[in-house]
């Protein structure tokens, strides 16, 4: 099974200097938003221009008891045993001045796991480094080649429920749905698994592959692969992140390819409500339309392989909404779709869960 790291909970550091609190650190807001996930108990993120505060406060969430230290070093001396790359630079490319941070910390036997487009394993200094130090270098992005497989439909014989959590546009909020879906059926003792096809999500203990660095022939054989893996292994409930939106312009091939892949049984869509021109694409040569969730839900249905998914949810971004504002938009989204709306972070998901759980074969 590829990138999998159940090793208990290891202590670890987020590294996202200039990075921690901006739309470029989401890998590491994940980590401390779900407390390090199912892998890791966070020590320290490193970050120089938050230092000294709480990360947890950082994000507007309340303290969460992990301090944002100024230097390697400082989390170093709070027994960080793994640093976690938590930021993605534009491109996904390794900043030269990481490199010296990333070095010291291979001497000093810390595993380093990064999901950069640059492998890090790809670097003869930071290899001999890890040799040095006796380190692991984990580059969470790096395809496995025993995966590369044309989908031929074998996932449509599979018995499990496959949840897929799909998006109307990039950041709207798909990890937080999957996780929190995923913490909610384990919670009601649902034999559940989570599917990862980025590397936050795998970052937080999820199975899978991050998809966007599979050949395109491959990507819908690849995510068919391990969710057969996953059901041989007695999972029930799978719950699959998406990328982007299959509407997406630039980036709708993935997610039409994870759609293919999972075939999913259940759909729940994650949508930012007021957002009308797709995330971080100021630079196309015209804006680009988000639509709404019922448009999304119609390409999903027409483009599944499997016949009639069940439209189990809606998860919505509110955060940029007041409470009372914020409710009326989740009675609102409820209303007209006749599914349950929530927000993961406000509400929680049980709603949603519940419509999962009574339409199980």
């Amino acid at each position: 099974m590829p990138m999998v790291y159940h090793e208990g909970r290891r202590k670890a550091a987020i590294y996202a200097p200039g990075a921690y609190g901006r739309e470029e650190g989401k890998t590491g807001h994940d980590l401390v938003i779900f407390d390090g996930g199912l892998l890791w108990e966070l020590v320290a993120v490193v970050d120089p221009v938050h230092a000294g505060r709480d990360a947890g406060e950082v994000l507007g969430l309340g303290r969460k008891g992990v301090p944002v230290v100024g230097s390697l070093r400082e989390a170093l001396e709070r027994g960080a045993e793994a640093l976690i790359l938590g930021a993605a630079p534009v491109g996904g490319r390794l900043p030269e001045e990481w490199l010296s941070d990333i070095r010291e910390a291979l001497e000093h036997g810390v595993d380093v796991y990064s999901g950069l487009h640059t492998f890090l394993s790809d670097i003869e200094e930071l290899r001999r480094a890890a040799e040095r130090g006796g380190a692991r270098i984990v580059d969470v992005r790096k395809p496995d080649p025993r995966y590369h497989r044309v989908w031929d439909g074998r996932v449509l014989g599979v018995e499990a429920a496959r949840v897929l959590v799909a998006g109307t546009d990039c950041e709207a909020g798909k990890n937080i749905a999957t996780y929190t879906l995923y913490m909610e059926l384990r919670r009601r003792g649902v034999e559940a698994c989570m599917i990862g096809t980025g590397q936050t999500m795998l970052l937080l203990g999820a199975r899978g592959l991050v998809m966007d660095a599979v050949p395109s022939d491959f990507v819908a054989g690849a995510l068919e692969q391990v969710i057969v893996e996953e059901a041989a292994r007695g999972c029930r409930v799978m719950v699959v992140e998406g990328q982007a939106a299959v509407s997406h312009e630039a980036y709708g091939h993935v997610s039409l390819g994870i759609l293919r892949g999972a075939s999913p049984t259940h759909i729940v869509i994650a949508h930012v409500p007021g957002r009308r021109w797709r995330a971080a694409f100021g630079h196309a040569w015209k804006p680009l339309r988000v639509p709404e969730p019922g448009e999304e839900a119609a390409l999903l249905k027409a483009l599944n392989p499997y016949p009639d998914p069940v439209l189990a949810g809606i998860t919505l971004n509110t955060s940029a909404y007041p409470v009372e504002e914020a409710r009326r938009i989740v009675e609102e989204y409820t209303r007209t779709y006749l599914v349950p709306a929530v927000d993961p972070l406000r509400d929680g998901v049980a709603p949603i869960v519940e419509r999962i759980v009574s339409t199980l074969r």
